[in-house]
């Protein structure tokens, strides 16, 4: 029920207002009556009624007088003003005082009716606004936690700016620090969350969390005029508390990387990608530690690595198993001090892609089934080197059986080459190679162990066969014949002819 206020000083006007007017059903009561200005400014202040009808011309206070009281001091109240006809100029006047209506005395009950229901409506609508206000306001309180945490993780991860309405509506100033990235084994839940900001509290710390994948973002701030070795110091404290905190539960494993200094929003996202990059080692150098950006630390790269994996791959077919073992592990030695784990993986697909080009030169339906999805899912360097070992194990088993059963093959046609190609002089073992699709070392390897003598030999004797027969069949002159054979140099020829037959060519031409 709304409260109402009766001033007037005429018993017969206040009587008849009370007790003619269904206030009930107009959802209001009568909380009092005064008979004149002073005690109606007392009542006012006492009861706070909602409406208040009263007269104009009255003893103590005039109705203006009072409206203007309310204006000032009461703006919720709404009045009501009783004036007769003559003065209804005063009743104009009133108005600038926020007035809601007057009545004509002598006052008809329905048209009092009317002003009251009005009165009520405006008060109920004017409330549910209010209710509604503040249902918003309340909405609104609530939503800003989630509401900051999506601005931080737009702002942090993505690197996306918020507009400057926002920056004004919600603080996120975050003073001086730097990005933490706490990064877990799995899922980070509100429990793990909720373990760190108590654990932090606990030590007097505040910062701010962004959860993202299986990471935590710990943003800490402190003041401005702080000195960078003090605020390095604190923030090297607070990586160190989280990683105690988890060895000691001793249920999750956690790597830390802590990022460069940030002074302002605009350089959260730098120290969060610098924090990601720190953090990277401990793919290299295992988990359950903090690693901290330094611009300063450069990182190891041979750059004669790309040499190094070329020869891997050209002796490979050539090496045992245990010395291709030993040269990936020397490798990989090497690669572990890059830090980056991106160009390994990129390294070692390439590594995987050459081994199976060898491969299929062997076997035309081999297929490397290896690739870069199973390399991911390598969690640490040291599973990608077993990983690689044990692939390089499996390529160079097939690729024994492969090349034990076309070993000879490989002779024959070398053979073959020698026998038709003889007097070309470009012919050698690194031209037959080429021509087979194989390494000079595995050509010359399997010559030798398949023939009992080297391939180089093998052609010189081939050369000086064919020479013999045209000394013995022909008139050529020894100079001509030896460039049939693959000689451009006849003295060299000579030389190479009494070497073998123990003779020159001219005499042996004699004596044949």
């Amino acid at each position: 029920m709304l409260k109402v206020l009766i001033i007037d000083d005429e018993p017969f006007i206040s009587k008849g207002l009370s007790e003619k007017i269904d206030w009930s059903a107009l959802g209001c009561e009568i909380c009092g009556m005064a008979s004149n200005g002073y005690e109606g400014k007392e009542l006012i202040n006492q009861l706070k009624p909602d409406i208040v009808v009263s007269d104009i011309v009255m003893p103590g206070h005039t109705g203006l007088e009072l409206a203007e009281f309310v204006h000032q001091n009461h703006k919720d109240i709404l009045m009501i003003l009783l004036s007769g006809y003559d003065e209804f100029t005063f009743a104009k006047e009133a108005f600038k005082y926020g007035v809601f209506d007057y009545l004509l005395k002598p006052t008809v009950v329905e048209e009092v009716m009317a002003v009251i229901k009005n009165a009520v409506n405006t008060i109920e609508q004017k409330r549910d606004k209010e209710k509604n206000y503040e249902y918003l306001e309340n909405a609104l309180q609530e939503s800003i936690p989630i509401i900051e945490q999506s601005l931080l993780y737009e702002l942090t991860v993505k690197g996306i700016g918020p507009t400057q309405n926002i920056k004004q509506s919600i603080d996120l100033t975050p003073g001086k620090g730097a990005v933490i990235t706490v990064e877990m084994d799995s899922d980070i839940n509100d429990t793990v969350s909720k373990s760190i900001k108590d654990l932090l509290r606990t030590k007097n710390m505040e910062a701010r969390f962004v959860t993202h994948d299986q990471q935590l973002l710990v943003i800490p701030s402190f003041s401005l005029v702080l000195p960078d070795k003090v605020v390095e110091t604190r923030l090297k404290d607070i990586g160190e508390h989280i990683l105690s905190y988890f060895s000691y539960e001793d249920r999750i494993h956690v790597s830390i990387g802590i990022g460069g200094m940030f002074t302002s929003i605009n350089t959260l996202h730098s120290s969060y990608l610098q924090s990601i990059k720190a953090l990277s080692r401990s793919y290299f150098v295992g988990k359950g530690k903090i690693h901290i950006y330094s611009e300063s630390s450069t990182e190891h790269y041979n750059n004669n690595f790309s040499a190094e994996l070329s020869i891997f791959i050209e002796k490979f077919e050539e090496w045992e198993l245990e010395k291709i073992l030993l040269q990936i592990e020397g490798l990989f030695k090497e690669l572990k001090y890059t830090f980056d784990r991106q160009l390994v993986l990129n390294l070692c697909l390439e590594l995987l892609i050459k081994l199976g080009l060898i491969v299929a030169k062997w076997d035309k339906n081999f297929s490397m089934t290896v690739g870069y999805e199973q390399l991911e899912r390598c969690k640490t360097f040291e599973q990608l080197l077993e990983f690689m070992k044990q692939t390089c194990v499996k390529v160079k088993n097939h690729l024994y059986e492969t090349m034990n059963k076309n070993n000879l093959g490989v002779v024959e046609q070398a053979k073959r080459i020698i026998e038709q190609q003889y007097g070309n002089p470009d012919i050698n073992a690194q031209y037959i190679a080429e021509q087979l699709d194989v390494s000079v070392s595995y050509l010359s390897r399997s010559f030798k162990k398949d023939t009992g003598e080297n391939l180089s030999n093998f052609l010189t004797e081939k050369r000086i066969q064919e020479a013999q027969k045209l000394l013995t069949t022909t008139d050529l002159k020894a100079n001509e014949i030896s460039i049939m054979v693959g000689f451009l140099d006849a003295r060299y020829f000579g030389q190479v002819f009494k070497k073998i037959m123990r003779t020159t060519p001219s005499e042996y031409k004699k004596c044949k």
